[in-house]
């Protein structure tokens, strides 16, 4: 029993209180459901206090809300008892509220239910455990039913205040007891905020930490323990859960801000509500204005006119001042700060102001703390100035032309009421004046009057105080010894003078002429150029003043910057001096081209008309600038354009024939369309390798016996080329790769000869290879030659040595000549009988000319037949034909030949 009594205390020790759980409803209990069926027996001592387990769920609240109703039975005793809510912590418990109730006499033995008000409910949470206390004599009743431990039972506690501690762990845990009691529960009543929403303002001069509102909470539930918080994060304003209050942390900004808060209970019961701060502007005042002043109109520095006096009460603002109009529109006004944090009104130097024009100026004056803008007026009156007055003027001084630069000769004195700063000026009467005025009024020589001719100037002088200009006033300066200044005469003209270019050195262009009173003065002609360019083609004679071209270069149009020359003349008589000027105008002439040589080279080939030869770059000048050359060439045999200069072949060029020379001189041409110039041009012309070589028939029979001797010539295979010089030169080659070694060769002038015995060849057999011609240029003809070793004869020649076979000894050659002269007699007897016929004999005639017309020179091929001792065979003539066609011509003369 002891042991489990000790595992109690501990379990009792260690349990963690709950939190306060789910909100009761109405109609829930703790405790006993039936309070009277615990109506056994009743405890005997007196100021008992009991605590419940809290491991027994029936009496240990497992819900937040309020206690509505104690039900209890009251078994024999009256007196007072109290029905207690204890909330654990740990071992200690706090005594979180009770009601107390009186049991009278005549009300024992009875099931007491006992309402609570309102405004007395204990507010419980979940684990919250009911207590009672009974000061006196026991009244709540029991019965001996238990089993494990149920309640803790002792004298101890007393009448403890609500909110005090018990140990309650120190008092053992006791059991079989069931106490008559039960509390009737309810969720309670919701708080509230009883002042908002509200809306509060305030100047945005507030001290910062000022209580702005009071926030009011309520609870029907007047033991139900409220908590109020400010659910707006912001930096400006501060609340006070305990006081309520919401105060500013900083300066108050102009504006509205929303604030929302909420009020909750114990049990999660909730309530908001928005508090709205509206900040408002304290405007700044400016005290001084409306005002004005006065100014002159001949004012020169900045002035202050005013000095604004605005002030704002919010310690916090800074309030800057400005003008913002003013009517008429001007930009001489404005506004600084003065001393301190003050805005003075200004107007700024040299402010041009004319009481004519505008006599005053209203100005609106702006003033703002950033958010609020206040404003004033302010008047600008112009007065009018006073002019100021000469008090020695007019006037006249007289002065010698021996005095210097710088002499001091009169000053003026003026008067001004208002005392401004007076200025001084003045014109002259003569453009060339030596005489100046300073500000103080003093009138100086600006050079020495030695050096000018006028008797007297008027000096027209003038006094300015800033505003108003008076004068002119005169001041006549007398020079009583002047000298008279020569005077040119014939300066300057109505037109220019004319020069030509290339003019003759030292040509006369003009005479200037001057008069001069005093006619024992020394007169020097000097003259200056526009442009200074001119001065290297005219000069002017000092003495006698005559302008003339210069005597050292020749005038060139083309390279003057100018074709205007502007001469200024200067006439000196050694103290004063007269100028003038007259303009030469130089004429352009038309100057000849020119080539930069004599003889020029130009190298072509030959070719058809129209080929280009080339361009022999001519280094043509002209003198004048842009004019236009046309070129030409006087050689039949070749064109020039005219523009570049480039020469072509006028006709086909061709060195190959007779007479067509390689080198011509020709004479070349230039004109500017008015001028000519010529030169010589050496054109060569170069032969070009345009023939190729030709043997003239292609192919070519030779005969040879086998025994023929080595060295000993076959035939000729000679070919022409119709090219000149070195591209007609040719050289022969034989390809024989065929008969496996070289047994024939060529000579250079086209001879076929044996160069290895034919001893290995048998009697009519044909050898077959081919001859090939080459000029120098490369150019090449081939041939077919055919060796014909000849069949043996019964009869042995007389004689071994080889001969030449004759043209009829080639029964090919009779076959074609039979055949030929039939076909020519033929025509020979038809044209007879036409002839006679028709007695024309005009086309006999044109035949027999043409049959004894020149033969060509073309060289002819001939083949030689050996001649054999055999006297039939020696008496046929040689037979010489050409290897292109039948010789046309006959030639009776040339005996021992017949030509065919």
């Amino acid at each position: 029993m002891l042991l489990h009594i000790l595992i109690a205390s501990v379990c009792f020790t260690l349990i963690i209180p709950n939190t306060r759980g789910a909100k009761c409803k109405d109609g829930d209990h703790i405790g006993e459901g039936d309070p009277k069926g615990k109506d056994d027996d009743i405890d005997t001592t007196n100021g008992l206090s009991f605590l419940f387990d809290r491991s027994d769920s029936k009496m240990t609240f497992d819900c937040c809300g309020f206690v509505k109703q104690w039900e209890f039975y009251a078994k024999a005793n009256t007196g007072t008892v109290y029905f207690q809510v204890w909330r654990p912590a740990g071992a200690s418990y706090t005594l979180v509220g009770e009601n107390m109730y009186t049991v009278s006499s005549g009300n024992e033995n009875k099931e007491i239910q006992y309402p609570i008000s309102t405004s007395e409910r204990v507010s419980v949470q979940s684990g919250d455990i009911i207590g009672i206390y009974q000061p006196g004599s026991p009244i709540v009743s029991h019965k001996e039913e238990g089993k494990t431990n149920e309640y803790r039972q002792t004298t101890a506690v007393g009448g403890l205040a609500v909110g005090s501690t018990f140990n309650w762990g120190t008092v053992s845990q006791s059991t079989k007891r069931k106490y008559a009691i039960r509390a009737d529960v309810t969720n309670g009543n919701n708080p509230s905020i009883t002042n908002l929403a509200a809306t509060v303002t305030f100047t945005d001069d507030t001290a910062v930490g000022t209580v702005l509102f009071t926030v009011a909470v309520a609870d029907a539930d007047t033991l139900d323990t409220l908590t109020t918080t400010m659910t707006t994060t912001t930096s400006l304003f501060s609340f006070d859960a305990t006081s309520l209050e919401v105060k500013n942390t900083q300066q108050l900004s102009a504006g509205t801000t929303t604030l929302n808060f909420q009020v909750s209970d114990v049990c999660g019961n909730t309530d908001s509500g928005t508090l709205t701060i509206i900040a408002t502007n304290i405007p700044p005042v400016i005290h001084n204005l409306p005002y004005n002043t006065d100014v002159t109109e001949d004012l020169t520095t900045e002035l202050q006119l005013y000095v604004i006096n605005a002030t704002d009460t919010s310690p916090y603002d800074t309030v800057t001042c400005s003008i913002q109009s003013v009517s008429p529109t001007t930009s001489i006004f404005f506004t600084k700060i003065t001393s301190g944090s003050s805005y003075g009104i200004y107007i700024q130097a040299f402010p041009s102001l004319s009481y004519d024009a505008v006599n005053v100026y209203d100005l609106t004056v702006a003033c703002t703390d950033s958010k609020d803008t206040v404003t004033g007026t302010f008047y600008v009156y112009v007065t009018r100035n006073n002019a100021p007055v000469f008090t020695n003027l007019q006037a006249s001084v007289n002065t010698t032309s021996q005095t210097p630069t710088s002499t001091s000769i009169y000053t003026v004195t003026s008067s001004d009421s208002e005392g401004d700063q007076l200025y001084y000026n003045m014109t002259c009467s003569s453009p060339s004046c030596p005489f100046a005025i300073f500000h103080s009024g003093e009138v100086r020589t600006t050079a020495n009057l030695a050096g000018y001719t006028e008797a007297g100037y008027d000096l027209y002088i003038y006094v300015y105080d800033g505003t108003t200009l008076v004068g002119p006033k005169t001041l006549t300066v007398i020079v009583t010894d002047i000298n008279s200044a020569p005077t040119i005469t014939n300066l300057p003209l109505a037109s220019s003078v004319p020069v030509p270019e290339n003019s003759p050195l030292g040509l006369s262009v003009f005479q200037v002429s001057y008069t001069d009173i005093d006619s024992t003065d020394a007169h020097v002609f000097q003259a200056t150029y526009s442009p200074s360019s001119g001065g290297s083609i005219l000069t002017i004679n000092s003495t006698t003043g005559l302008i003339s071209t210069s005597s050292s270069a020749n005038i060139n149009f083309e390279s003057l910057t100018s074709a205007s020359v502007v001469v200024n003349v200067q006439l000196s008589d050694g103290t004063t001096s007269a100028t003038s000027s007259l303009t030469v105008s130089v004429m352009d002439v038309n100057e000849a081209p020119g080539f930069g040589k004599t003889l020029y080279h130009l190298t072509g080939t030959e070719g058809a008309a129209g080929s280009l030869v080339g361009n022999p770059a001519f280094d043509v000048t002209d003198p004048d600038t842009g004019a236009t050359q046309k070129f030409s060439i006087d050689c039949p045999e070749f064109n020039m354009d005219s523009t570049t200069a480039a020469v072509t072949l006028a006709a086909n060029y061709d060195l190959d024939i007779s007479g067509v020379a390689s080198q011509v001189t020709c004479n070349v041409s230039v004109t500017d369309d008015e001028l000519t110039a010529t030169s010589l041009l050496q054109i060569t012309i170069t032969d070009v390798n345009d023939n190729t070589p030709s043997f003239g028939q292609p192919s070519y029979t030779f005969y040879a016996q086998p025994n023929v001797a080595v060295g000993n010539v076959l035939g000729s295979v000679v070919a022409t080329d119709a090219d000149v010089g070195e591209f007609g030169t040719v050289s022969y080659t034989l390809d024989q790769v065929s008969l496996g070694n070289e047994y024939f060769g060529v000579q250079s002038n086209g001879d076929l000869y044996v160069k290895t015995g034919l001893t290995s060849f048998s009697s009519g057999q044909t050898l077959s290879l081919t001859a090939t011609v080459t000029d120098s240029g490369g150019l090449t003809d081939a041939a077919t030659v055919t060796i014909v070793i000849p069949e043996s004869t019964t009869a042995a020649p007389t004689t071994t040595t080889d001969r030449h076979v004759t043209f009829l000894e080639d029964p090919r050659n009779i076959a074609w000549v039979s055949v030929g002269v039939v076909i020519l007699l033929g025509l020979v007897a038809l044209m007879v009988y036409q002839s006679f016929k028709f007695n024309d004999y005009s086309r006999l005639a044109q035949w027999c000319q043409r049959s004894s017309s020149k033969p060509s020179n073309k060289p002819r091929r001939h083949y030689r037949i050996p001649h054999y001792h055999s006297k039939r065979v020696r008496d046929i003539p040689e037979i010489r034909y050409s290897s292109n066609s039948v010789e046309t011509e006959w030639q009776p003369w040339r005996t021992g030949t017949q030509e065919l």
